[in-house]
């Protein structure tokens, strides 16, 4: 990783012309499309705002159900959650109640998030257009609507995660620690249940989140 070389004067045109995935339809499309090639159709996800409450059958939804929704022409959104949930009830972070989209409600562990809150939006598309899309398995970029890259990574392709104690000791302490926060990685994004931007949402700015580049190609970088 120490290796990567990040190219200059790069915009998003040219990750999006390079996506392994043409994206050939409109921003709002991005939605449904971004599910069905992230998820299967019988996970469970979180959908919604931040501070809402998970609550099954109206923020937590079959992967399924929510392209349904999408393509009705409700807005879904802004946020995501990038793993899928098991549906029941787990402790919140602190210990003080429960939850159903937090870290002990993961019912697959296979993507972990990458964003930069030290970068402008020129120096992350720079750096996701250089050669660490050949370093790192990342199988999605959003754009979050003008501020940041948001980059799923698939797990799967770097190490096995089962369980809780398998993504600290692997994931967090393994790739977080020891790989992406020397780079300057948001150090906020090393859980398991982390949110990101939901494509296809069209911020109160005007500007969609949108799909950058699709991808289910990479190669691991832990030994």
């Amino acid at each position: 990783m120490e290796k990567i070389i990040t190219q200059a004067n790069l915009d998003e045109v040219d990750i999006w012309d390079n996506s392994p995935i043409r994206m050939d339809w409109e921003p709002k499309e991005d939605t449904a499309r971004f599910l069905e090639l992230m998820f299967n159709p019988d996970d469970l996800l979180f959908i919604g705002q931040r501070e809402d409450k998970a609550i099954l059958g109206k923020h937590i939804r079959t992967q399924k159900e929510w392209i349904e929704i999408s393509k009705s022409g409700q807005t879904i959104g802004p946020l995501i959650c990038i793993n899928p949930l098991s549906g029941s009830p787990g402790p919140t972070k602190n210990g003080e109640g429960m939850t159903y989209r937090g870290d002990n409600c993961i019912n697959s562990f296979r993507h972990c998030l990458i964003e930069f809150d030290n970068k402008t939006m020129g120096e992350q598309i720079n750096f996701w257009g250089s050669d660490v899309i050949s370093i790192l398995p990342v199988k999605t970029l959003i754009d979050s609507g003008g501020k940041s890259i948001h980059a799923w990574i698939d797990i799967q392709k770097l190490t096995t995660v089962n369980n809780p104690d398998d993504w600290d000791r692997n994931i967090k302490i393994r790739f977080y620690d020891a790989i992406l926060k020397p780079l300057g990685v948001d150090a906020a994004c090393s859980n398991q249940s982390r949110l990101s931007r939901l494509p296809g949402y069209l911020r109160d700015t005007g500007k969609f989140q949108k799909l950058l580049w699709v991808s289910d190609v990479g190669k691991g970088v832990m030994r």
